[in-house]
Protein backbone atom coordinates (compact mmCIF):
# COMPACT_ATOMS: atom_id res chain seq x y z
CA UNK A 1 0.00 0.00 0.00
CA UNK A 2 1.33 3.41 -0.89
CA UNK A 3 2.01 5.61 2.17
CA UNK A 4 -0.03 8.46 0.71
CA UNK A 5 -3.17 6.32 0.35
CA UNK A 6 -2.74 4.98 3.87
CA UNK A 7 -2.40 8.52 5.23
CA UNK A 8 -5.56 9.64 3.40
CA UNK A 9 -7.55 6.75 4.87
CA UNK A 10 -6.16 7.57 8.30
CA UNK A 11 -7.15 11.23 7.98
CA UNK A 12 -10.62 10.37 6.72
CA UNK A 13 -11.28 8.08 9.65
CA UNK A 14 -10.05 10.74 12.07
CA UNK A 15 -12.39 13.32 10.56
CA UNK A 16 -15.45 11.10 10.50
CA UNK A 17 -15.53 11.21 14.30
CA UNK A 18 -16.89 14.26 16.04
CA UNK A 19 -14.32 15.48 18.51
CA UNK A 20 -14.38 17.98 21.34
CA UNK A 21 -11.29 19.17 23.18
CA UNK A 22 -11.66 20.90 26.54
CA UNK A 23 -9.40 23.60 27.93
CA UNK A 24 -9.67 25.80 31.03
CA UNK A 25 -12.28 23.58 32.65
CA UNK A 26 -13.29 24.20 36.24
CA UNK A 27 -16.17 23.64 38.66
CA UNK A 28 -16.70 26.13 41.46
CA UNK A 29 -16.60 24.92 45.04
CA UNK A 30 -19.54 26.55 46.82
CA UNK A 31 -20.02 27.37 50.51
CA UNK A 32 -21.47 24.41 52.52
CA UNK A 33 -25.22 24.07 52.11
CA UNK A 34 -25.32 25.54 48.59
CA UNK A 35 -27.16 22.99 46.43
CA UNK A 36 -25.95 24.27 43.05
CA UNK A 37 -22.72 25.18 41.31
CA UNK A 38 -21.52 25.79 37.78
CA UNK A 39 -18.86 24.47 35.44
CA UNK A 40 -16.90 26.65 33.05
CA UNK A 41 -14.76 25.55 30.12
CA UNK A 42 -13.71 26.17 26.56
CA UNK A 43 -14.68 23.45 24.08
CA UNK A 44 -12.99 23.25 20.71
CA UNK A 45 -14.69 21.27 17.96
CA UNK A 46 -11.76 19.66 16.14
CA UNK A 47 -13.98 17.91 13.60
CA UNK A 48 -15.35 19.13 10.27
CA UNK A 49 -18.98 18.88 11.42
CA UNK A 50 -20.96 21.03 13.81
CA UNK A 51 -21.59 19.34 17.15
CA UNK A 52 -24.83 20.00 18.96
CA UNK A 53 -24.68 19.25 22.67
CA UNK A 54 -28.07 18.24 24.04
CA UNK A 55 -27.28 16.79 27.45
CA UNK A 56 -24.93 16.81 30.42
CA UNK A 57 -24.71 14.62 33.49
CA UNK A 58 -22.52 14.20 36.55
CA UNK A 59 -22.43 11.72 39.42
CA UNK A 60 -21.91 14.48 42.02
CA UNK A 61 -25.35 16.06 41.50
CA UNK A 62 -28.93 15.25 40.54
CA UNK A 63 -28.70 17.05 37.24
CA UNK A 64 -26.57 19.19 34.95
CA UNK A 65 -27.99 21.59 32.37
CA UNK A 66 -26.75 24.14 29.87
CA UNK A 67 -27.63 27.67 30.95
CA UNK A 68 -26.97 31.09 29.50
CA UNK A 69 -26.93 34.58 30.91
CA UNK A 70 -28.53 37.17 28.69
CA UNK A 71 -29.26 40.81 29.20
CA UNK A 72 -32.87 41.78 28.57
CA UNK A 73 -33.92 45.08 27.00
CA UNK A 74 -33.84 46.75 30.45
CA UNK A 75 -30.24 45.64 30.99
CA UNK A 76 -31.17 43.02 33.59
CA UNK A 77 -29.17 39.79 33.53
CA UNK A 78 -31.35 36.72 33.25
CA UNK A 79 -30.35 33.09 33.41
CA UNK A 80 -32.12 30.69 31.08
CA UNK A 81 -31.90 26.96 30.48
CA UNK A 82 -30.70 26.10 26.98
CA UNK A 83 -31.94 22.85 25.40
CA UNK A 84 -28.81 22.58 23.29
CA UNK A 85 -25.52 24.28 22.55
CA UNK A 86 -24.08 24.22 19.04
CA UNK A 87 -20.31 24.16 18.63
CA UNK A 88 -19.45 24.92 15.00
CA UNK A 89 -16.85 22.82 13.19
CA UNK A 90 -13.33 24.06 13.85
CA UNK A 91 -14.49 26.66 16.38
CA UNK A 92 -14.14 27.12 20.14
CA UNK A 93 -17.16 27.75 22.34
CA UNK A 94 -16.69 29.28 25.76
CA UNK A 95 -18.77 28.46 28.80
CA UNK A 96 -17.85 31.41 31.00
CA UNK A 97 -19.06 33.64 33.83
CA UNK A 98 -21.77 35.94 32.53
CA UNK A 99 -22.35 33.76 29.46
CA UNK A 100 -23.11 30.09 28.84
CA UNK A 101 -22.21 27.68 31.62
CA UNK A 102 -23.08 24.19 32.79
CA UNK A 103 -25.36 24.47 35.81
CA UNK A 104 -24.88 21.62 38.30
CA UNK A 105 -27.98 21.25 40.46
CA UNK A 106 -28.72 19.23 43.55
CA UNK A 107 -25.18 18.55 44.71
CA UNK A 108 -24.95 15.26 46.62
CA UNK A 109 -21.97 16.48 48.64
CA UNK A 110 -19.89 19.60 49.12
CA UNK A 111 -17.13 19.89 46.52
CA UNK A 112 -13.63 20.58 47.80
CA UNK A 113 -11.03 22.59 45.88
CA UNK A 114 -8.38 20.21 44.59
CA UNK A 115 -10.71 17.30 43.80
CA UNK A 116 -11.98 16.52 40.31
CA UNK A 117 -15.53 16.10 39.06
CA UNK A 118 -16.52 14.19 35.95
CA UNK A 119 -19.18 15.71 33.73
CA UNK A 120 -20.32 13.79 30.67
CA UNK A 121 -21.62 15.81 27.73
CA UNK A 122 -23.89 14.17 25.15
CA UNK A 123 -24.36 15.32 21.57
CA UNK A 124 -27.38 15.02 19.28
CA UNK A 125 -25.95 11.83 17.74
CA UNK A 126 -25.71 10.15 21.14
CA UNK A 127 -21.92 10.40 21.40
CA UNK A 128 -20.69 11.08 24.92
CA UNK A 129 -17.72 13.17 26.04
CA UNK A 130 -16.62 12.35 29.60
CA UNK A 131 -14.62 15.33 30.86
CA UNK A 132 -12.70 15.79 34.11
CA UNK A 133 -13.01 19.18 35.83
CA UNK A 134 -10.84 20.41 38.69
CA UNK A 135 -12.81 21.94 41.56
CA UNK A 136 -11.65 25.50 42.30
CA UNK A 137 -12.41 27.87 45.14
CA UNK A 138 -15.12 30.41 44.33
CA UNK A 139 -12.61 32.97 45.59
CA UNK A 140 -10.15 31.58 43.03
CA UNK A 141 -7.39 33.81 44.28
CA UNK A 142 -4.31 34.17 42.10
CA UNK A 143 -1.58 31.71 43.01
CA UNK A 144 0.40 32.96 45.99
CA UNK A 145 4.12 33.29 45.43
CA UNK A 146 6.31 31.63 47.99
CA UNK A 147 7.97 34.51 49.81
CA UNK A 148 9.92 32.39 52.27
CA UNK A 149 13.62 33.17 52.13
CA UNK A 150 16.30 30.65 52.92
CA UNK A 151 19.30 32.20 54.60
CA UNK A 152 22.48 30.26 55.21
Amino acid sequence: MKPFIFLSILMLSAFSQAQLAMTDGSVRAMPPGQPNTAAFLSLTNTSNQDIELIGASTTVANKAEYHSHTKDDKGVMRMAKEDSVKIPAGKTFEFKTGGHHIMIMGLKKALTPGETVQITLTDSKGKTYPLEFPVVSIMAEPKQHDHSHHHH
